[in-house]
């Protein structure tokens, strides 16, 4: 196995799992194409062009799972988004700035886990009619694989609000650095990992189920 870049080997000694929310039934697609960003799995499933900006432009809004289907794939589901216009356009500076759309993309072009799992399953409880699941990924054989397109966040950079209904945290094209850069060239705690497009050998470091 490749060692993984310094930085990214301080990373995964830091955080030595991931973890990702996803439906159960997700599980036979990530087992067969692995995890990918919403921009990867509407290119799989061959999603017309005239309704791919609904998914990765527009809010997808909180409560709407959107159900991807094609003939011999397993389906894939988009979870739900907290990033209306209003809000999201508040947060968002340097080449971002009053361009929700343009956020939006660079978010559904990663794949997002956590870093502990007590934040991970927060989020799979938040729908309590939907099933979640959290599944548990090996970080140092991950970065091993995957360090030159995986990149730290110091927010939950799909959520547009903060508590209370206050102004989201500050986003711009600082908020992702390479992991390999890792500690932050900001010194600010990391709160996601994103991999951008995805990780089509997610399986080979799934810890469980």
């Amino acid at each position: 196995m490749t060692a993984a870049p310094e930085g990214a080997a301080r990373f995964a000694a830091r955080f030595p799992l991931l973890f990702h929310v996803t439906d159960p039934e997700a599980l036979p697609g990530i087992r067969r194409d692995g995890l990918l960003s919403a921009a990867a799995l509407v290119a799989l499933y061959k999603v017309p062009e005239p309704e791919r900006p609904a998914l990765l432009e527009h809010n997808r809004g909180r409560g709407n799972f959107t159900r991807l289907h094609r003939d011999g794939l397993p389906g894939a589901t988009l979870r739900d988004q907290w990033m209306p216009d209003a809000p999201l356009a508040q947060t968002l500076h340097g080449t971002y700035a009053n361009n929700p759309t343009a956020w939006r993309r660079h978010i559904n072009a990663h794949v997002f886990f956590w870093l502990n799992r007590p934040q991970a399953e927060r989020l799979a409880r938040v729908n309590r009619a939907r099933a979640q699941t959290v599944l548990a990924f090996d970080t140092a054989r991950l970065l091993a694989a995957h360090a030159g397109h995986a990149f730290t966040t110091p927010i939950n950079t799909g959520i547009a609000t903060g508590l209370y209904g206050r102004p989201g945290s500050p986003r711009d094209e600082t908020t992702f650095q390479p992991v390999a850069a890792y500690p932050r060239p900001d010194r600010r705690a990391p709160k996601e990992l994103a991999i951008r497009d995805g990780i089509p050998d997610a399986a080979a470091y799934l810890i469980q189920p």
